[in-house]
């Protein structure tokens, strides 16, 4: 399994909410298309997949928080 993780453009040790993810287990995206949108506390921002593959185990819901860095969901590369 890989790691999808908040990036690091949010800002050092932003905390951001998640909005709307795009995609539910078991989809499977595309290199840099959009997997979820984040705020926080100014912008909404547009979180790209890191690479292509299948979305496995979502780690940080629609409501709950993160850091930058923090993992925030499991896939496995397609």
């Amino acid at each position: 399994m890989n790691e999808i993780v908040l990036p690091k453009e949010l800002g050092e040790d932003a905390e951001s909410s998640v909005v709307l993810w795009y995609k539910e287990i078991g989809d499977a995206f595309e290199k840099d298309e959009t997997l979820l949108e984040v705020q926080t506390e100014k912008v909404t921002f547009e979180v790209p997949a890191p690479f292509s593959g299948i979305l496995k185990e979502i780690k940080v819901h629609r409501g709950e928080t993160a850091k930058t860095g923090d993992v925030i969901a499991l896939a496995e590369v397609a």
